[in-house]
C-alpha cells in the first residue's frame, strides 16, 4: 500500500522508501531533538513540532523522519599532523559504515590548501576501505584553509548528493587554518546544500620553540580538542570556527577521541527530523528570515530538558527552494590547479598531484 502526502509534488511512502518528486515551492529544514544527556528523540511526528518563520507560525506542509536515505560527505584533512588521526578514523569507519542501510550513500573529499574529492557517492559499505587508499597515497605534509574546503565540499554536495536524500558533512579536522574563516559565506553555502555539517576535532599540534610546560609527544605542543572559541595552533594558524559552523548548521561537534564518536554521529544524522514549509508570500529573494522551532507543550512536559538544534535563519530563493548562492553557478568543479589569487601563497601546499577540487574564495 502507498500513502502520499504534500511535499513539494508529493512525498510517498510505499512500504519502508521514500519517493520525493521535485518542485521548488518548499523550503526544508532538518530539526534533531535531544534529552538531556544528549541522547536524540525519536518517534516524533508532525504534530510534535511548531513551527515559526520569522516571528510568525506557519504550517508544516510535510514531514519525513529516519526512512530518508542518507547521503554522508567525508571531509578529511590531510595537512600536517593529521596522519594518526585519520589512521583512526579509518579504523572506525570499518566498524561504522557497514551498518548504515542499503540505500545510504558516502563519498570521501580531503583537504589541504585545497580540496579533492576521493571518491564519489556509493554505498557506504564500499566506503570503508576507501580510507585505506587514501592512507596509501596522501602524504600529509600540506597546509591548511578549511573555509575552502568547506566551500568546496558544499558545493559538492550541492551538485552530487540526491535530492530526496538527507544530506550532511562530516569533517575530520585539528581546527587550525591558515587563512582568514568565513562563517557567513559557508553558512549560505551549506543552507544552498541542504546539508548539515557535522565536526570531529582532533588535538592541534604546535611545533615547540623552547621550552614550557605543554603536554608533548614527537617534538610538538599537544592542544586538546576545542569545542568551542578561538584558539591558536601557531604563529601561522588559526581557529577556523569549525565547531561554531557545525551547530550553526543544525549538526554536531564532537571531540574525535570520544568512544564512539563516528557511531554517534551517523546515528545523529539518521535521527533528525525534516520539516518542509512554504515560502510566505512577498518575501524577496536573498532576504535573510529566522526560524523558531518547538515542541508541542504535551512533549514539552515529556521532555523537560529537551534542546532542539535546527539552522535559526535561511535566505530566500526566487522559487522558495534552497538555491544557489552567490559564487556557486552550475558546471565543472574539477580544476588542474587552485584559482590564482593574491590572497594566497605561491605553492598549493597539497599533499598529492593530481586534479584538485578548487571551492571559490
Amino acid at each position: 500500500m502507498k500513502r502520499c502526502l504534500l511535499l513539494a509534488s508529493v512525498l510517498c511512502f510505499a512500504d519502508d522508501e521514500v519517493v520525493f518528486r521535485s518542485d521548488t515551492t518548499l523550503v526544508r529544514l532538518d530539526v534533531q531533538v535531544l534529552e538531556t544527556g544528549r541522547r536524540a528523540v525519536t518517534g516524533l511526528e508532525k504534530e510534535a513540532f511548531h513551527l515559526k518563520e520569522n516571528g510568525k507560525e506557519i504550517a508544516i506542509k510535510s514531514f519525513a523522519a529516519e526512512a530518508m536515505a542518507i547521503d554522508v560527505l567525508f571531509l578529511i584533512d590531510v595537512s600536517g599532523s593529521m596522519r594518526p588521526h585519520v589512521e583512526r578514523m579509518a579504523q572506525a569507519a570499518y566498524r561504522a559504515l557497514p551498518g548504515l542501510r542499503a540505500q545510504d550513500r558516502v563519498g570521501i573529499m580531503v583537504f589541504d590548501r585545497s580540496a579533492r574529492l576521493r571518491t564519489p557517492f556509493r554505498p557506504a559499505a564500499e566506503g570503508a576501505r576507501e580510507f585505506d587508499y587514501l592512507l596509501r597515497s596522501e602524504s600529509f605534509d600540506g597546509g591548511t584553509d578549511i573555509t575552502r574546503a568547506l566551500l568546496t565540499a558544499a558545493r559538492t554536495m550541492e551538485q552530487k548528493a540526491r535530492k530526496d536524500a538527507r544530506r550532511a558533512i562530516v569533517m575530520l579536522t585539528d581546527d587550525q587554518t591558515e587563512f582568514d574563516r568565513d562563517d557567513e559565506r559557508v553558512a549560505r553555502a551549506l543552507h544552498a546544500a541542504e546539508s548539515v555539517m557535522s565536526v570531529l576535532l582532533v588535538p592541534a599540534m604546535t611545533p615547540l620553540r623552547g621550552g614550557g610546560g605543554m603536554p608533548r609527544r614527537g617534538g610538538v605542543i599537544i592542544h586538546g580538542p576545542q569545542i568551542g572559541g578561538p584558539r591558536i595552533g601557531n604563529a601561522r594558524t588559526r581557529s577556523a570556527g569549525s565547531a561554531d559552523i557545525a551547530r550553526e548548521s543544525g549538526g554536531d561537534a564532537m571531540r574525535a577521541d570520544e568512544a564512539g564518536a563516528l557511531d554517534s554521529t551517523l546515528e545523529r544524522i539518521r535521527q533528525r527530523y525534516a520539516l518542509f514549509f512554504s515560502l510566505p508570500a512577498g518575501v524577496r529573494e536573498g532576504e535573510h528570515r529566522s526560524i523558531e522551532v518547538t515542541l508541542d507543550d504535551t512533549l514539552l512536559r515529556r521532555y523537560s530538558g529537551a534542546s532542539l538544534r535546527y539552522r535559526r535563519s535561511y535566505r530566500a530563493a526566487a522559487s522558495g527552494s534552497d538555491g544557489p548562492v552567490e559564487d556557486f553557478k552550475p558546471g565543472a568543479v574539477i580544476s588542474e590547479a587552485p584559482a590564482p589569487s593574491k590572497r594566497r601563497v605561491a605553492t598549493d601546499g597539497s599533499s598529492r598531484p593530481g586534479p584538485m577540487m578548487t571551492g571559490p574564495r
